[in-house]
């Protein structure tokens, strides 16, 4: 006797393993040896938009939104062709919109404030623009300073 097995179940099967998984946490020292470049500064300013995923390329209505961060440098670690007191551009996702659901990556975990002092272990994409490792290349050490608000006596 024959087995014969339903087409697109088996199709599910057999591709859904093919699919991206979200990313591990990388350790200290692994994001130490891959990036390019290692600073620590305070976040300038952010900005965001929503773009059609250059990610996630399946079927469905797949967005994500882009971070672009400016930091002045406070300290170069590691990498050469910038300095204490310079502006870089760094570049950070996470998925905004995955229509139908899909598994895969998420991104980076920590977006910081304007306002706030972070280390960041990236790779150079050229003069001053950065992405940073994913998906914990972004080390938020301090967050933006709330104002103080007068109470009503």
């Amino acid at each position: 006797m024959k087995l014969k097995l339903p087409v697109f179940p088996t199709l599910l099967v057999l591709f859904s393993f093919s699919a991206w998984a979200a990313k591990a946490p990388v350790g200290k020292e692994e994001l130490k040896k891959t990036a390019t470049h290692i600073f620590t500064g305070e976040v300038v300013d952010v900005q965001s938009k929503e773009t059609k995923s250059k990610i996630e390329k399946g079927l469905g209505i797949h967005t994500d939104r882009i971070y672009t961060i400016k930091i002045k440098i406070a300290s170069v670690k590691k990498g050469k062709g910038v300095a204490v007191g310079d502006e870089i551009i760094v570049e950070a996702w996470r998925p905004a919109k995955r229509i139908p659901p899909e598994p895969g990556l998420q991104g980076h975990e920590s977006i910081p404030k304007k306002g706030g002092h972070v280390t960041i272990f990236v790779k150079e994409v050229n003069g001053k623009k950065f992405k940073p490792i994913l998906p914990n290349g972004i080390e938020i050490l301090e967050e933006p300073q709330k104002p103080a608000t007068a109470k009503n006596e």
